[in-house]
């Protein structure tokens, strides 16, 4: 929000001196992590090589609709969040400066994660308070959370920060990703059995809403993404079927 991204123009005002780069880096192209670029126009943008600029479009949208819903006013104001003028598009294991670049599609296809010393960034992984994510395909989500995995045991990785809630610290960090595998598969063991059974999906979907996440139902605010998640793997299961078989959007 405005006034969210102010306070931290403010906390950051004191480290902007000339000696110093600039740089904003975009984890992904949700609408969440791109509203604030406007704000930061003296900094340079780094983003994954792979930044999917179609998916950008539809945040841009999706942004219009939740400034007018809650009547939200940005420096713009007229038109559209422009597109993000990217100054840095970094590859797999690209090292700028004190970072370290690693992509991790899964959650989208530009996801990327990166480390500042002993502090791995990973976007919207490994968060407290979802579950995972799967906007982009179950086979990627999946090897990003290894590439992530690898990344904690064998960079001496202590802090482990996500763009949503709070950080993770020491062992924390293996239990979230042991959190986001037992629900992936517990995703996919209920397609799997469904799929032996033959199952219609609105059976699955049924089965999939009674499922509990870190002992807890899914929150009704987060049952839109669950079924999203849902379809993904379903698809992914069913891919020599017939169209008419695949849940509509």
């Amino acid at each position: 929000m405005p006034g969210e991204i102010a306070a931290l123009r403010s906390f950051l005002k004191p480290y902007e001196i000339p000696s110093r780069s600039r740089l904003l880096i975009l984890t992904h192209s949700h609408f969440d992590h791109i509203a604030g670029v406007p704000y930061f126009p003296e900094y340079a943008v780094m983003t994954s090589s792979a930044w999917d600029r179609d998916n950008e479009e539809r945040a841009i949208r999706q942004l219009e609709h939740f400034d007018t819903e809650f009547y939200v006013d940005r420096p713009w104001k007229q038109g559209s969040l422009p597109f993000a003028k990217i100054h840095y598009p970094v590859h797999h294991h690209e090292t700028v400066g004190p970072f370290q670049f690693f992509h991790t599609p899964g959650h989208t296809l530009d996801s990327i994660s990166f480390t500042y010393k002993n502090v791995l960034f990973v976007g919207d992984y490994l968060s407290s308070l979802e579950f995972p994510f799967i906007n982009a395909s179950l086979p990627d989500y999946k090897h990003s959370l290894q590439v992530i995995t690898e990344l904690v045991q064998q960079s001496s990785i202590t802090t482990l920060v996500s763009q949503h809630g709070p950080p993770a610290d020491g062992t924390e960090i293996l239990t979230r990703i042991d959190s986001a595998h037992g629900y992936i598969d517990d995703l996919c063991h209920l397609v799997e059995t469904a799929k032996q059974q033959h199952d219609a999906w609105s059976d699955v979907l049924a089965q999939a809403n009674s499922l509990f996440y870190q002992g807890r139902p899914i929150p009704l605010g987060l049952k839109s993404a669950h079924e999203r998640n849902l379809k993904t793997i379903w698809e992914e299961y069913h891919q020599s079927l017939h169209p008419s078989s695949f849940p509509k959007s």
